[in-house]
């Protein structure tokens, strides 16, 4: 039984007692609240299988989810008969459609026009000219990837995609930043709506935009634009509210009106946290381009989905290493551009004169190019490396394949089954119950009425159990990743050589798009649910151990000091210095982690981990979309209750 041991008071001067720090049990507090709150979990579910209760307390019922899913299907299917009738998409989405479906088409003919030659050449010195010779070379690497790949072609589509939807996100982004940062009641609206959208994993966004725009380009083009446009909104908004009073106070005493006071003060000195915003906007571009070929993007996603389909690897690592070149390379280009530190120092005399160069040598190029006959890249200049990627995963099979998939089988059957047992058998309100006094202990009130809302809504959607073993996983892996994350993250900030090891690789890992990391899990332990969690353990990663990191290094020296003159060890300088005053940091990171889990879990379904992610996938291929969207909203509540419950406790606590 655990005690409370008090230790005597400790007199600081005469007559002043101080009292002596009371020793906390390590099960007090939230955490034996939690233990407590987790048996009833277990009890729940012990009492459901030796007591046989009632069908009512067994899995939730799925009459309503089932009218519910039926109701949409028939809304789908009126869409389908009426796509072409009702006034709503006449002049509507149709519009919208076609509109984008143009645009996306001109950008690659326009592309095409250019010929390889002319593309290559006006990327590198439109490269060189915003960012510098370092970042041109990136980029000219980027394009010899896509060449000797042979899949030139599809990385002009999909580079189509990414300028329309970029573009579309910029034109109405950043406007609504600016509004939004000049206007309180704006900035209130618009908030929740952000914070909404960013909890939303990726492939609950596709099934909303096919019902209105169908499996096309247009609704790929679409979803990517609505999936990007929140990095810019928000950082714009804070970088317009960020600008000094003091430039802004003296601007407005000089008589300067509204619009002076945005284009002379505001803008240019919020400009570079905007082009922040414009990198972020991008890299999420990429990332939902990939994704949205589950929806007719094609282009490079496409050859990732139809490869890993097929489980050939070797195929899905060519691909997938075009879209980490065009990653890093539109990251590097947009980030150099944004620091402005790189660029080239040309007098303003010469600009023009460059420009018109530059201009020129593209169209020298371009017309010789189609004068010879070239389009796209050649293909008898081309590299496969499909074989030998497949020979590797063989030998890698062959090498570490048992060791893994031991490790694999130990991880399913002794963790990964029996908490999916334990979550789908236990009785249904029980679960219900324990997600709201999780969120209650966590969070506080509201937070314990949101998180029973979510998993109830969950129950009436219909899909009660696949969102439970999509729970499941996602608790596995995150707790995998967090443990990890943060040993690897007190490590890093405790040696400044491995922090600095570690910092190019965390960079190159957060640009990668999530789709690419499931073909090294595919490589190593096959199909299932279990290289989904690696994946999505892999993908999860990297923010974890940097904001550890992050946290740890910002503690005060002062304290840490105070601590070590007091004689504390190391452990116990970590353990009640920096951790406790690394609190902040620490719940971020475990939100951060979740959140990326779920994210790259759902996704997983496309490697064979079923559950909701499958869900929707399958009701995008067979047109039940009355399933797909009903699961993808359970995804949406379930980034909810684990958002929530992972924020930290509120003021209405």
């Amino acid at each position: 039984m655990a005690t409370t041991t008090t230790i005597p008071s400790i007199r600081s001067g005469p007559g002043h007692a101080v009292p002596a720090p009371r020793r906390r049990s390590p099960f007090s507090g939230d955490w034996a609240r939690l233990g407590a709150v987790l048996g009833l979990l277990v009890v729940g579910f012990l009492v459901s299988r030796v007591l046989n209760v009632p069908a009512w307390l067994g899995p939730f019922p799925d009459a309503f989810g089932q009218a519910l899913m039926a109701r949409l299907d028939s809304v789908y299917e009126w869409v389908v008969t009426n796509r072409n009738n009702s006034p709503l998409f006449v002049y509507g989405f149709n519009y919208v459609s076609v509109g984008l479906g143009t645009a996306v088409v001109v950008i690659t003919q326009a592309l095409v026009l250019l010929t390889w030659p002319g593309v290559v050449l006006l990327g590198a010195l439109a490269t060189w000219r915003v960012a510098g010779w370092r970042v041109t070379l990136v980029v000219l690497a980027a394009f010899a990837v896509f060449g000797l790949t042979g899949l030139w072609y599809e990385a002009m589509t999909t580079l189509s995609l990414i300028i329309t939807s970029v573009l579309i996100a910029l034109v109405i982004g950043i406007p609504l930043g600016v509004w939004a940062g000049q206007s309180d009641r704006v900035h209130a609206a618009v908030r929740p709506v952000l914070d909404f959208m960013q909890i939303m994993p990726a492939f609950a966004y596709l099934l909303p935009f096919v019902l209105m725009f169908g499996i096309s380009n247009p609704a790929a083009a679409v979803v990517t634009t609505v999936y990007a446009m929140p990095p810019v909104v928000r950082i714009t908004a804070m970088a317009i509210r960020g600008v000094d009073q003091g430039a802004i106070e003296a601007t407005t005493s000089l008589g300067s009106t509204p619009w002076q006071l945005l284009t002379k003060v505001r803008l240019p000195m919020a400009k570079r946290t905007i082009l922040l915003g414009v990198n972020q906007t991008i890299m999420l571009a990429v990332s939902m381009v990939v994704i949205a070929s589950v929806i007719g993007a094609g282009g490079l996603g496409d050859a990732i989905y139809q490869a890993l389909a097929k489980v050939n690897v070797g195929q899905a690592f060519e691909a997938g290493l075009a879209i980490v070149m065009l990653a890093i390379a539109m990251d590097r280009v947009t980030g150099a551009a944004g620091h402005g530190e790189h660029a080239p120092e040309i007098p303003r005399r010469l600009r023009l004169p460059v420009l018109g160069a530059g201009a020129l040598a593209v169209v020298v190029v371009v017309l010789l190019a189609r004068l010879a006959g070239v389009a796209n890249w050649p293909d008898a200049v081309t590299v496969s490396i499909v074989g030998p990627v497949n020979s590797l995963e063989a030998g890698l099979q062959a090498s570490i394949g048992g060791i893994a998939s031991i490790g694999g089988d130990v991880l399913l059957h002794g963790v990964l089954n029996p908490l999916t047992a334990l979550l789908t058998g236990t009785p249904w309100p029980v679960v219900v119950l324990v997600a709201a006094a999780i969120g209650w202990i966590f969070g506080g009130r509201r937070v314990a009425l949101t998180s029973a809302l979510a998993l109830l809504t969950t129950g009436l959607l219909g899909v009660w159990e696949n969102s439970m073993n999509t729970l499941a996983q996602v608790l596995v892996a995150a707790a995998i990743t967090i443990a990890v994350g943060v040993v690897v993250g007190v490590l890093a900030a405790r040696s400044d050589g491995l922090a600095a090891v570690l910092r190019p690789i965390l960079d190159a890992m957060q640009t990668l798009p999530p789709f690419v990391y499931l073909i090294p899990a595919v490589a190593l332990f096959g199909i299932g649910r279990i290289p989904a969690l690696a994946a999505a353990f892999i993908f999860a990663l990297p923010p974890v151990i940097r904001l550890v990191n992050d946290g740890l290094r910002g503690v005060s020296v002062a304290a840490v000091e105070a601590a070590t003159s007091q004689g504390s060890t190391r452990w116990q300088v970590l353990t009640k210095v920096q951790l406790p005053l690394a609190r902040p940091s620490l719940l971020l990171a475990v939100n951060q982690g979740i959140m990326m889990v779920l994210a790259m879990v759902v996704m997983g379904a496309l490697v064979g981990a079923g559950s909701l992610g499958y869900d929707v996938v399958f009701g995008l291929a067979q047109n039940d979309l009355g399933l797909g969207l009903a699961s993808g909203l359970a995804i949406v509540c379930l980034g909810l209750f684990l958002d929530r419950v992972t924020q930290g406790r509120r003021s209405d606590a």
